[in-house]
């Protein structure tokens, strides 16, 4: 560390350049991928010397030195941008935010609520006894979450402190091994094979090295910008660094990405807690009205307390108290119904188990872990954060970078036949450099493409492919010529002419180019260039068998494009001669033709079927690349990504236009382009903002190089394309798909669209069997506040546990026993249910108007149900009390089955599923496996009611009782599907209203 009381600031001087320039050269740099300094080698003198460093000494590396580099550049000690978090405010703090949770607060009134009780009815010390079993589990819940996130965060703390990094600099003509946090910018850098890049910089020199950035460029430039946390994983270099700490561009992304987000909560977990909060204090609320109910009974009411059937003895009215500790732990805990008979110890342990794990979340993440299972097993991906399998199920929004998939493959573009010949690889195939004939053939060709440009849709294609293909400097071009007449012959056709003098030739010639359909091209030329750049002569056998080979080539459906040349002398030579001449205007005759140019989709089918995919199943999708408008163009074009009648004026803009734009205008422009040109991360980034900002969308993002990583993580789903940058990619992306497939993208989103559907079916099962149970006993304990329990918190615990856990995994694997193989993607994405799983994105309520109808239906069925055996059960099937319990609670148990089967119906009914299973042998397993789930509840069921018969005051029950049981449960299948006829039937009478 450095003594700054031995710093004289007044001495310390200035550098030439600030932070907000080296940035900008750096990501210029890297925007042009690292051509900008090869082109401008004066630059990185420039920056040598206004960093007063060079490449045989480095910095000087004194105090005052080090300590004006950190003042004017900032210090390597925060290269990951800080977030909130848990340990940033006092411990303390967090317990008492915690007591002011509407929860917390509504558990705490029933507790004080019970000691009163408590104490009225058996003493203060007994009384005291009673409440700490219920006070006791609320202060280890509210503690608990915070206490372990406190002490997690210093322990990271300390495990970061122990790793502290080391590098190789060069200061003073001295190599020196400092700590990372110690470099500054200016500093000569050297890196080996496994280090990993602690600062952002440019790259000086560099051996055999190769970099884990992800980057997907053909060849690496002579000087590229290098970005922190990137790993060098071969050779070595040398660097000079131009960012440290908060000044990096991970830094600063990470910080925008934090400032932006409020909570680390996904959309569906908000959805489903949001619900899950307003049962929960429904709940408290209804079981706090009854324990204020029951204060004033045992206040005003001693009787009461006593009847004839219970002993007046203390231990009497322990057990009142018992009965009202219980009413209130069956309500405390969520979603639960139960008794009021309990021992205390049982209940403690039912509220804190039930606190700590809530069985909603333990159920969903059995579905989520085991579609991250099977995505992982089928599609080479891996999910870092479980909320995204259903994550991406919501998504309205694709925001692609450029993949593997997406590269322009420029050789791939086009086809070039000169003569009758196809060129295979230009220019060595086709002479290069060293045949003064085939290059004079190719030049003329390229002039022709580059010169005579009509705006049209495939100009931007040759354009690319010419100076990519035919290695021309366009820029060079369109200034070494001047154009003396254009002429569009047949403008629907293509057919058009220009008349050009090239600059250096003074005027002595000019030069015919025309373009167009080759059939049209071919009928204006007297001559044609064959393969070794000679020229020859077309007769009317060859005209022939030019016109059967563009025959063939036009069959493909592919777009050809003619071109033909002809070189004029002048008269007389003129620097410029008059518009309307008759030596200016374009000859239409004898020219000779060069070749034919066929233009192809760079793409794969299956890239563009990806994308259409996604397009039709309502998925916006946009285009985020660092090139420029005219090759952003056509990738956005052959991809499939804009379509032909999309593409005008606003579909794509350049980045510095959407970035200097005001923030309603950048939200408005974001729902409207298509493509954003020469962007960098934090254009993206920005994007990804303005697309959630508005009607909260769920956008999904695609990256493929450490530089996307920080706008992955602010999407709502961060998809890493690549297997590089693992460990970053594991931090900061939901989603990795290793193998560098975008095909693999509907896929994952078919998958989440299951994994919703799933979720919602458990969501009912939950609500279906909580609802039930809670509403029945609610009705017996207000209108007979002394009758028998109907369903034990011991039997409620078990048909949670036992519905949470088999219950969640029998729709898992059903689902996957039924999905549909890749060939059916498509229908799939076009047949799936898309207006439930959109709910969660826009706010709506989780449960759908279907779901509601279900619950409503089958929780009334079971609560009858339940309410007819408890009040006539006895009577009607002649049986005593503790059997017809025993028959109640298995009842209870079979009508969860039902509700299961009818779950799996419904995913099975849908006739994209008809033939999954007979045609694959592993979906038999699947299917065989799910039916197995289903026996082995039933058998639990069984073995639990054997056991309890012999342990507890249970009775076994005979075959009478187990047909009543399944039959009874069994109504709920006709019932479902009655209530199904008649909501069908209703909707139709409306539709059929409405149309009249």
């Amino acid at each position: 560390m450095i003594n700054s009381d031995h710093i004289d600031e007044e001495n310390v001087s200035n550098f030439s350049i600030s932070v907000k320039q080296l940035a900008h050269i750096v990501e210029n740099n890297s925007n042009n991928k690292g051509k900008f300094l090869c082109q401008n080698t004066s630059v990185i003198q420039h920056l040598f010397h206004a960093l007063e460093t060079n490449t045989d000494s480095g910095i000087l590396g004194d105090s005052n030195d080090l300590y004006r580099r950190r003042k004017a550049f900032g210090s390597n000690t925060n290269s990951e941008g800080r977030s909130p978090s848990s340990n940033s405010k006092g411990f303390d703090r967090l317990i008492l935010e915690a007591f002011k949770d509407t929860t917390v607060i509504l558990l705490l009134c029933c507790a004080a609520l019970s000691l009163v009780i408590g104490i009225k009815m058996n003493g203060l010390q007994e009384g005291l006894f009673d409440v700490l079993l219920i006070f006791l589990p609320i202060m280890i819940v509210v503690n608990f979450g915070f206490t372990y996130r406190f002490f997690k965060a210093i322990w990271v703390k300390k495990k970061m402190a122990k790793q502290k990094k080391v590098v190789w600099v060069l200061r003073h003509h001295q190599m020196l091994q400092i700590p990372v946090s110690e470099v500054v910018v200016g500093d000569i850098l050297f890196l080996e094979t496994g280090n990993e890049v602690p600062a952002d910089g440019i790259l000086i020199h560099g051996n055999s090295f190769k970099l884990d950035d992800g980057l997907i460029d053909e060849q690496l430039s002579q000087h590229p910008s290098l970005f922190t946390r990137t790993n060098l994983v071969e050779g070595n270099c040398q660097f000079l660094v131009t960012a440290v700490g908060k000044n990096t561009e991970r830094c600063k992304l990470t910080e925008l990405v934090a400032s932006s987000q409020h909570d680390g909560m996904s959309q569906i977990h908000r959805s489903i807690d949001e619900m899950s909060s307003f049962l929960e204090k429904l709940w408290l609320s209804l079981s706090l009205l009854i324990l204020v109910v029951q204060v004033f009974r045992c206040f005003l009411w001693k009787s009461w307390c006593c009847d004839n059937d219970r002993n007046p003895d203390p231990k009497g009215v322990k057990n009142t108290v018992e009965e009202i500790m219980n009413e209130a732990t069956k309500y405390m805990r969520r979603k639960r119904g139960g008794t009021n008979k309990v021992n205390g110890l049982v209940a403690m342990l039912c509220i804190l188990l039930f606190s700590l794990k809530d069985g909603l979340s333990l159920g969903i993440f059995i579905i989520l872990i085991y579609a991250s299972k099977e995505i992982k097993k089928a599609h080479q991906t891996i999910v870092h954060k479980l909320p995204a399998c259903a994550n991406v199920a919501l998504v309205t929004t694709l925001c692609l970078s450029k993949s593997l998939d997406l590269v322009v493959k420029h050789k791939m573009m086009a086809d070039l036949w000169i003569g009758f010949e196809k060129i295979l690889n230009l220019p060595a195939d086709s002479g290069g450099a060293e045949d003064s004939h085939v290059e004079e053939v190719l030049n003329a060709l390229l002039e022709g493409i580059c010169m005579n440009i009509t705006g049209g849709v495939n100009d931007d294609s040759l354009l690319i492919w010419a100076e990519k293909v035919l290695g021309g400097d366009i820029d060079e071009l369109l200034g070494s010529c001047t154009i003396l007449r254009r002429d569009n012959l047949y403008p629907s056709k293509g057919l058009c002419g220009l008349l050009i003098k090239r600059n250096k030739e003074g005027g002595k010639f000019m030069h015919v180019h025309w373009k167009g359909e080759p059939n049209l091209v071919l009928s204006m030329c007297s001559h044609y260039y064959d393969i070794n750049g000679t020229m020859q002569t077309l007769d009317d056998g060859k005209r022939e068998m030019f016109y059967r080979n563009i025959e063939s080539i036009i069959s493909n459906g592919v777009k050809c494009f003619g071109f033909a040349y002809k070189k004029v002398k002048t008269k007389q030579e003129k620097e410029n001669y008059p518009i309307d001449s008759e030596e200016n205007t374009i000859a239409k005759d004898g020219l000779s033709l060069l070749g034919i140019v066929v233009l192809k989709n760079p793409y794969s089918p299956e890239l563009r079927q990806t994308i259409e995919m996604c397009r039709e199943s309502g998925i916006e999708i946009k285009l985020m690349v660092d090139e420029d408008l005219h090759t952003a163009r056509v990738m956005a074009l052959n991809s499939g990504i804009l379509r032909v009648e999309e593409d005008i004026q606003g579909a794509i803009i350049e980045a510095a236009e959407f970035r200097s734009s005001s923030k309603e205008a950048q939200i408005s422009m974001s729902h409207k382009f298509k493509v954003l040109a020469n962007s960098s991360p934090a254009d993206r980034l920005l994007l990804v903002h303005c697309l959630r900002a508005k009607n909260r969308e769920l956008v999904a993002a695609t990256g493929t190089c450490i530089r996307d990583l920080p706008y992955l993580k602010g999407a709502d789903v961060g998809i890493f394309i690549g297997e590089n940058c693992a460990d970053l990619a594991k931090k900061d992306a939901d989603i990795t798909v290793v193998d560098s497939n975008f095909g693999m993208i509907p896929a994952i989103l078919i998958l989440g669209r299951y994994v919703c559907t799933n979720i919602e079916k458990f969501i009912q099962l939950q609500l279906i069997l909580n609802i039930s149970a809670f509403t029945s006993s609610f009705i017996l304990l207000i209108f007979n506040p002394t009758s028998e329990e109907q369903l034990t918190p011991f039997q409620l615990l078990w048909v949670n546990l036992v519905m949470e856990v088999l219950g969640a995994l029998f729709l898992a694997i059903i689902t996957s026993a039924v999905k549909p193989e890749s060939l059916e993607f498509h229908q799939v994405m076009m047949n799936c249910s898309k207006t439930t799983t959109t709910n969660y994105g826009t706010g709506a309520p989780i449960i759908t108007k279907n779901m509601l109808m279900n619950i409503g239906v089958q929780s009334m069925f079971q609560v009858t149900l339940l309410l007819i055996l408890s009040k006539k059960g006895r009577v009607i099937f002649h049986l005593d009390e503790t059997l017809l319990s025993t028959m109640i609670f298995n009842s209870y148990v079979l009508c969860q089955v039902f509700v299961l089967i009818i779950s799996a119906i419904e995913i099975t009914k849908t006739s994209i599923f008809k033939g999954n299973i007979r045609r694959n042998p592993w979906r038999k397993c699947l299917f065989i496996a799910s039916v197995v789930i289903v026996g082995i509840i039933v058998a639990l069921q069984v073995i639990l009611i054997q056991i309890m018969s012999k342990i507890a005051h249970w009775k076994k029950l005979g075959m009478k009782q187990w047909s009543i049981s399944i039959g009874t449960a069994a109504l709920s299948l006709p019932i479902h599907y009655a209530a199904k006829l008649v909501s069908n039937s209703f909707q139709s009478f409306l539709i059929m209203c409405v149309r009249m």
